[in-house]
């Protein structure tokens, strides 16, 4: 593969990669406060208070109306870590969840993007694309900035050979969404991956086992069987996904054996560019199939939504700042189209007449991601000489 270099804007020379990453990180701390002003932040609830179950040795599944709405949909394991936010004041709390959210997130661009040359420019790029979509997740308080954050960071200590490092932070997004540990696989792609695969195995098991500290052996047993019943029963999200698009474009019917066809679809073109091994050691392919995974987990993701997008738009940015320069007429079409109909599609820049009539129904959302998808696929198989 040839060398590349980044088509960029040009920014004020005051707007440094430094500054735009503080402004990041107090942007989606500060939504936090207007959200707990609002009363708006259940999401919160049903991380941070699950915890009082496991003091209590209470099943944390089902409903708790006294604790948090809605069910709880994540591991025994995250109720345990989430500890600490349930002895702060719910107005701390927030703040805290959201800048821990937002520390990773910027922490993980910022060190995997620490190799590339111009690095702070790039940096500045990628926060640039990603800030609108990031700031939705923190209007809902998810925990989808840190699990990129925490991928991109992994990625980065398999870079460094810092293998122990790296399985703590897949192991961590495994414990809060399943999906984040697909990050791993790209362990085949550096040394040590005999270190790797005992260093997965060690975490997995402490941290799963770390509720044993608050429950009994049973109950943990217990609870672990209710999670995956749960995970296995979970209502479909709204589909903001390919599987949205067939449906409210193609008439497609919205059963459980489609849907995994779709699924299957999707992890076969995802792991068939696996095939290509003389490439596993070329930069710019592993950085094309990073941003490939981070597009697959959300576009065939039948639970995908609003706030998960983050993933996707992180994955359209890593993917435009390795693009050849002068990046093509299609590409710029592209990432504008990501931009204007993925980020801002759920703002008020657009009336919401236009939302609930069409961007809603129709899955506009995914669509641009679906087709940058399409696009890295092109790329990666060879549709341009650099790659």
């Amino acid at each position: 593969m040839a060398k590349v270099a980044l088509t960029t804007p040009h920014f004020p020379r005051w707007l440094t990669a430094q500054r735009f990453a503080g402004f990041v990180i107090v942007l989606l701390t500060a939504v936090a406060a207007q959200k707990y002003a609002l009363g708006q932040f259940n999401n919160y609830l049903m991380f941070a208070k699950p915890f009082h179950n496991l003091l209590i040795n209470k099943t944390i599944y089902g409903l708790h109306p006294d604790l948090f709405e809605d069910n709880y949909k994540y591991s025994p394991t995250f109720a345990w870590l989430m500890g600490p936010f349930y002895y702060l004041p719910n107005w701390l709390g927030v703040l805290l969840w959201n800048l821990l959210n937002a520390v990773v997130l910027v922490a993980g661009i910022w060190y995997y993007l620490s190799d590339e040359e111009n690095a702070n420019r790039k940096r500045l790029v990628v926060l640039a694309i990603v800030v609108s979509e990031a700031l939705i997740t923190a209007q809902n308080m998810q925990s989808n900035n840190f699990i990129v954050g925490a991928m991109l960071l992994g990625l980065y200590a398999l870079r460094k050979q810092q293998v122990w490092w790296a399985a703590l932070a897949f192991t961590l997004c495994l414990y809060i969404k399943f999906y984040g540990v697909g990050a791993a696989i790209f362990f085949l792609f550096y040394p040590k991956k005999g270190q790797f695969l005992l260093a997965m195995v060690v975490w997995t098991v402490l941290l799963g086992l770390a509720p044993w500290t608050m429950i009994p052996w049973e109950s943990v047993l217990s609870e672990y069987a209710e999670w995956g019943r749960v995970v296995v029963v979970s209502k479909l999200g709204v589909l903001i996904s390919v599987p949205g698009v067939l449906v409210a474009w193609f008439g497609m019917d919205k059963s459980d054996g489609n849907l995994r066809i779709i699924e299957l679809v999707g992890i076969t073109l995802f792991l068939a560019p696996f095939a290509r091994f003389k490439l596993w050691h070329d930069r710019l392919y592993q950085r094309l199939m990073v941003a490939y995974f981070l597009l697959f987990v959300i576009v065939f993701n039948k639970m995908a939504e609003s706030p998960t997008y983050v993933l996707a738009v992180v994955g359209v940015a890593l993917w435009w700042i390795v693009l050849p320069k002068p990046a093509s007429t299609l590409d710029k079409v592209l990432l504008a189209l990501v931009i204007l109909f993925t980020s801002l599609s759920p703002t008020d820049l657009f009336p919401k007449l236009w939302r609930d009539a069409f961007f809603v129904p129709y899955s506009i959302k995914a669509v641009p991601c679906i087709l940058v998808w399409a696009r890295i696929q092109y790329q990666i198989w060879g549709g341009r000489k650099e790659v």
